[in-house]
Parts: C-alpha cells; structure tokens; sequence
C-alpha cells in the first residue's frame, strides 16, 4: 500500500482554464488543477479525489482541487483567471461546468496557456460559441469527455421499473406509477438524465410517471422531495434518483413513512458511488447507475500524457464518453472490491507517455485488475 499525500484542496471559489502548452519532460512534475461542484456532506466527489490522487503519485502529479457549491455557479467564473493566477505554475485542469460557465472561463484561460479537458455534456446553446467541440476557437480546450447521461437515466429507469413488475409492486390499476427526484436544471446533464427516464417509461406500456422534481443534489434534498413526492403519490412504487446521495436521501424518507425498500417500493440512484453500491448490497437501495470513478483517473491519464507530448485524441478523438455499468444486489459487492484496491493500481501501465511499448489505452474493469498488485481489484 503506497503511502498518499493530502490532497492540497483551494479554499477560493470556482472555476475555468485552457491551452496548449509544449510537451513537458517525463521527469518534470506536474501540477494539475481539478474544478467540480459539490454540495454539503457530498460523498461523491471525495472519493473521485481519492481515485484520482491515487493515479496522480503513480504519475507523477500534483493535484490541486477546488470544489464550488453548486448554488453559486453563475458568478464564479470570473474567479477561475485569479484562482489560477494565484497558485503558481499549473500544467494542466480538468473542470465541470453549468450553463454560462464555459464560454467566459475558455476566453479568460486561452491565454494562460493551459490544456483542459472539460467534463459534458454542454448545454447545445452554448456551443456555437465554443466552436463546437475542442481544438476549434479554443486550440487548449483539448478534450471533452462524458457520462452518457441519457443512457444511465433510461438504464436506471429500465432497471428498477423491471424489479417493480417482478415483485409485483403495481397499483390496483396494474400499472408501476414512477416518481423522480431530479438534479439541478442548471447543468445540461441532469435535464439528458431526466430525458433518459422518460424513454425507460414511454418502454415499458405498464410505467406511469407522476412528476420529476429539480434539487440541488443535497441527500437533505432527496429526503424533502422524496417524502413530498410519497405524499403527493402515494401509490408510487418506483423513485427514480438522478444521484445515489438523493437515492440516499429518499429512501431514509421512505422509511420514515413505514415503506420497505424491495417490499413496497423500490429506489435507485445515478452515480455508482461508494455509498450508493453500500446501499444497494445491503438492500437499502435496489440499483445503482453510472461510469466507474476510474473514469477520472483516465482523464488524467489522458490530459498527462498530452502535456507529455502524446496526444491521447489520436487513439480516442476529442470527444469520449465512458461506459456505463449497473449494481445490484447482486454484483454490487464486486464494484466494492474494484473501489477498495483503487491504491493497488499502477497507473503507470495504463500511461502511453509513460508506458511507451503500449499500443492502446486500456481502462476496463479488466485491465485495472491486471494491472494491480497482488490481492488488488475484483472485476465487475
């Protein structure tokens, strides 16, 4: 077990970087700024941090994080040029955004001279000005990768609409009345997500969708709007979450009302966290849907290797969209056991620039099994 530094968190608020830089020697360290929202108690990007720090001592890395609470999108941007004015040379970043963030933050970063990869799906208005996709207008704006948020909100959507119909949890009409407790409208992604279990309804002729309620990702949020949602429909047998803290958040309400997780109703959440795989294995939660948190490492990976000088656009483009996987009870104990030997990991091996003899990038479960030391990952 490698011994990890503290991760060196900013204390500023928010957000934004680009450019090209010239490839930088394998033996000089990196220093590479990650911008993500997060919320209060947030369980989701902590452990990414974890992930990510992990590959960033295997690769020679300094990560600095910033997180900015999501209530406080809109006027941040202009920090981005300060906060990375202020922390010295910075080689590289990896941002989210919500909507108005990215044309402002591409504009006041170009100039600094730093490669980004941005995390999408952007919102389709703001892309005219953005040139589209990367290496247009903005040369650093070098990659955008994805979740492909429509596929795990129908996913999660088909999933627990499947379990309901087994358990022969249907109202007295026959139909499976499905409730959803939405994320915040502000990023793109959570309005695909809602998209995605609308189609998972329309398929299945014996769903019925009562209402899709916006949050700010809070667990306290999935509780509130969980309860309210029971309240209002209480023949619902099927919350749909658009993250496992509001999964979270709605089942511990739905408890409190006397109902059984997998007995009355079934509940499931979009982020494949640590937390929300708990739950599911112990019953607490019926799925969970989402890339693996190893997709930020491959983000690293990539933006490292390109400030290195290898260009991770000519095997991947600059676009991608990681895969999707789903927990259950059943396999959720599998997805666990590939989390805790993330530190067993050498992602070296999974490095072009560092790797030279690699012929491809590899980041299936597989993979991360085979390049881990003894005892290290399971593979879903």
């Amino acid at each position: 077990m490698r011994l990890r530094r503290r991760p060196f968190i900013l204390s500023i608020t928010l957000v934004g970087l680009t450019a090209i830089l010239p490839a930088v020697p394998e033996e000089t360290p990196l220093r590479v700024v990650v911008f993500t929202p997060t919320t209060q108690d947030n369980t989701y990007w902590p452990q990414v941090y974890e992930i990510m720090e992990a590959a960033a001592d295997d690769l020679g890395v300094e990560l600095l994080f910033h997180g900015f609470d999501v209530r406080d999108r809109y006027a941040k941007a202009d920090l981005g040029t300060k906060i990375l004015q202020s922390v010295g040379r910075i080689d590289g970043a990896i941002f989210s955004v919500a909507f108005g963030q990215t044309l402002p933050l591409l504009q006041a970063t170009e100039s600094l001279r730093i490669p980004v990869i941005v995390q999408g799906p952007l919102f389709e208005s703001e892309l005219p000005a953005l040139g589209y996709r990367p290496r247009r207008t903005f040369a650093s704006w070098v990659g955008l990768f994805s979740q492909d948020e429509h596929e795990k909100g129908r996913e999660l959507g088909r999933v627990l609409i499947d379990a309901a119909l087994r358990t022969g949890l249907t109202s007295t009409a026959g139909t499976v009345p499905v409730a959803g407790v939405g994320g915040d409208p502000s990023w793109f992604g959570s309005q695909v997500r809602e998209a995605g279990l609308v189609a998972a309804v329309q398929a299945h002729p014996e769903a019925v969708l009562f209402q899709v309620v916006p949050t700010l990702w809070a667990e306290s949020d999935g509780y509130e709007m969980g309860r309210a949602l029971l309240a209002r429909y209480p023949d619902t047998t099927v919350i749909w979450a658009a993250s496992d803290q509001l999964a979270i958040g709605a089942a511990r309400g739905a408890r409190e009302a006397g109902l059984v997780v997998g007995e009355d109703l079934v509940i499931g959440g979009l982020d494949l966290s640590r937390a929300g795989l708990e739950h599911v294995r112990d019953g607490r939660l019926t799925a969970t849907t989402a890339s693996l948190l190893f997709g930020y490492a491959r983000v690293l990976v990539y933006l490292t290797d390109y400030v290195r000088g290898v260009d991770f656009a000519d095997e991947t483009g600059t676009e991608f969209v990681l895969p999707v996987w789903t927990a259950t009870a059943e396999n959720a104990g599998e997805f666990l056991q590939l989390y805790r030997a993330h530190d067993e990991i050498d992602y070296r091996l999974l490095s072009r620039a560092l790797n030279p003899e690699l012929e491809s990038y590899d980041f299936s479960p597989a993979r991360l099994r085979a390049v881990s030391t003894p005892g290290g990952a399971g593979q879903p």
